[in-house]
């Protein structure tokens, strides 16, 4: 092969999947780049191919294609130092995939560390990067001392292009932190990740995950919820992400909400009986789920139908594999670290009797676990008594005076929590919910107190259930927690029909669609745009709001390439703005429409009798508005771009 037809080659072997197929295309292109004449391709072949040993679970040969591709770059140095930068970062991400692979031994962990720490020395780059490396592979070992005093170190050392990205640091600092038992010093490192306000590829997705069980030992409840309801979704069926699946899954069963953990490993099955994944993130998965699948024996449901096996059976065989995983480890490292700190993992006890999601779940009803007998000191200082004293006085305040109905309200809930039925509970929590929705500000204590009203419903009434996570996700949209507003809103759409009339369940999906188009989903929030305009389409009293809708749904349709659609809603919403006399919104519709159809073909008997017809409208108003002037400025402004773009568009070849 010629150096033309290896870059083409290349070309399509990147563009396959990672696995086996995708490597040994690369491994072919790898042997002929050897023989050929262009030392930079071969750099980039051998490079590719190192990436892909990683991902498609084959570590241990990475190390192998890096090293010749290292000898490459010493001894061709002015055909290969364009690739300098890239060189460098990969070894740095190669040498950090040797951290947690029992197959290397530790003297060829260092051995790889020390190149690297050369390497860097050599070329000026920071330490930064390196020391956090070797704090981690401390940390892997055990050597907690050594950890900390590296951690401390990488903090110090400045930063440049080798470091990685601030969000990704972040991760590291905060897993070294709670891994040094200090849960708030971790969170402090990862709240600005936590927050949105630092992003990268995999981030806030693995951070949501990590935050989950810190979150919940410092009593961050309401936020341990939202990390699981925002960042499940992201790791969603994500094979590099299984440590972090594992996680949620690890949360579901420490939180009460084994229901739930048992869905998400439902759709995860696969990862079960998967040999292409690694070790490490074998050993992470395994490990959450086997969490998991104890607290479902714990409370009898050993025999629950889980694939084709049971809980039991699978908790059985997994524990196993578990087992000689840590043992590769424990050879490896020469210690038991990963042993002990697996087990204890495995070992948790739940945090919590229940944290409410609002994403109903239920689990069936345990066969070989008696239901609680109530103590009799539940039913002692008139528990009972007091608790529907509260209650009564809670409901008799809540028109007038919500603040103390809400703190009375709460006192029952809390002193009725045991003794009293199940279904006056529901009740109390549903008060609780009327009595904060009528107060200002408390918008995130709205959705807190609806999600554990529906809570509280389930198996009494599905239709409470549905209001009460509607009410939820409706104050976590005005919150602007979108994340949390889409899982509730998903959960409630899902569900029976939303018994809401036509113009509140309009408004409701307008709600939705803008909690998807912030989470860039673009394609949902067009389907929820269009329904609810569908909804008002015919309702006098809802113009503006039909509108209002049409105008979301090109915009929506606009973000995911349907542009012909686009088009459509745009002219709609258009003429639907006109008949409110709204000629602002009106001409920015019709511009829009212009635009797509500009760039779509070029060709002006497409768009130019639509925008002269916009330019003589707004002369017509311009005298007596003077939102009609401006827009016809704008009008004649885009109008001449676009004739521009035509212009060009016919003299082009």
């Amino acid at each position: 092969m010629d150096s033309a037809e290896i870059t083409a080659a290349l070309a399509q072997a990147c563009a396959l999947p990672p696995g086996r197929m995708r490597t040994e295309r690369l491994e072919t292109l790898s042997a002929a780049a050897k023989t050929g004449p262009d030392r930079a391709l071969e750099g980039r072949v051998l490079l590719e191919l190192a990436k892909s040993y990683t991902y498609a679970g084959e570590r241990d040969l990475a190390p192998v294609a890096y090293g010749r591709l290292l000898r490459s770059y010493d001894d061709n140095p002015a055909e290969m130092g364009s690739m300098t930068h890239l060189v460098h970062w990969y070894l740095k991400w190669m040498t950090w995939g040797l951290i947690d692979n029992p197959a290397m031994p530790l003297p060829t962990v260092y051995r790889w560390f020390d190149e690297l720490e050369d390497r860097y020395r050599q070329r000026g780059y920071s330490l930064r990067p390196v020391l956090a490396l070797r704090s981690e592979l401390a940390r892997e070992i055990g050597d907690r001392e050594g950890a900390a005093a590296l951690l401390e170190s990488a903090l110090a050392a400045p930063r440049d292009s080798m470091s990685d990205c601030d969000a990704c640091e972040r991760n590291e600092w905060g897993t070294a932190r709670v891994y040094l038992g200090d849960d708030e010093a971790g969170l402090a490192h990862w709240q600005p990740v936590l927050d949105g306000d630092r992003t990268c590829a995999e981030e806030p997705h693995r951070v949501l995950a990590q935050a989950l069980l810190p979150l919940v030992r410092t009593g961050r409840v309401a936020a341990a919820r939202s990390a699981h309801l925002t960042g499940y979704p992201l790791v969603r069926h994500t094979e590099d992400l299984r440590p972090s699946v594992a996680l949620h899954l690890e949360f579901c069963a420490l939180t009460g909400n084994e229901a739930r953990g048992l869905e998400i490993l439902a759709e995860h099955l696969s990862w079960l009986t998967d040999p292409g994944a690694d070790a490490a993130a074998r050993l992470a998965f395994a490990t959450g789920v086997c969490v998991l699948l104890r607290r479902l024996v714990a409370r009898g449901l050993n025999d629950l139908p889980l694939g084709a096996e049971t809980v039991e059976s699978v908790r059985a065989d997994l524990e196993v594999e578990i087992g000689d995983l840590c043992a590769r480890y424990d050879a490896r490292n020469g210690n038991s670290t990963v042993s002990l700190r697996t087990a204890a993992r495995l070992a948790a006890q739940p945090l919590l009797d229940q944290l409410p999601l609002g994403v109903g779940s239920r689990l069936p009803h345990p066969t070989s676990v008696p239901a609680a007998i109530p103590t009799a000191d539940d039913f002692t200082g008139d528990r009972v008594a007091e608790a529907r004293r509260l209650a009564e006085l809670g409901s008799a305040r809540l028109a007038a005076a919500p603040e103390e109905a809400e703190a009375h309200l709460r006192e029952a809930l809390t002193f009725g929590a045991a003794v009293l039925p199940d279904d006056h509970l529901a009740r109390l929590g549903s008060q609780l919910v009327i009595a904060i929705a009528s107060r200002p500000d408390r918008t995130l204590d709205l959705a807190d107190a609806a999600v554990r009203a529906a809570a509280r419903w389930e198996g009494l009434s599905e239709p409470d259930v549905l209001h009460h996570t509607m009410v939820a996700a409706r104050a976590f949209h005005r919150a602007e927690r979108h994340g949390e507003a889409v899982a509730l809103f998903d959960q409630a759409f899902a569900g029976a029909e939303i018994p809401y009339p036509p113009a509140e369940l309009a408004v409701v999906r307008a709600q939705f669609g803008r909690s998807l188009t912030a989470l860039n989903r673009h394609r949902d929030a067009a389907h929820h745009f269009i329904e609810g305009a569908r909804l008002v389409e015919h309702d006098p009293d809802r113009k503006e709001l039909h509108a209002d809708l049409a105008w979301s749904a090109a915009a929506a349709l606009e973000c995911c390439g349907q542009d012909d659609e686009a088009v459509s809603a745009y002219r709609r919403a258009a003429e639907l703005w006109a008949d409110l006399g709204r000629v602002v919104s009106q001409a920015r519709c019709q511009r829009s429409a212009a635009w797509l159809q500009v760039y779509a073909s070029g060709d002006p008997e497409r768009w130019l009798p639509s925008m002269r017809a916009l330019t003589d409208e707004l002369a017509a108003l311009a005298d007596h508005s003077t939102e009609a002037a401006e827009e016809l400025a704008h009008t004649r402004e885009q109008l001449a771009r676009m004739l521009a773009i035509g212009d060009e568009a016919k003299l082009s070849p």
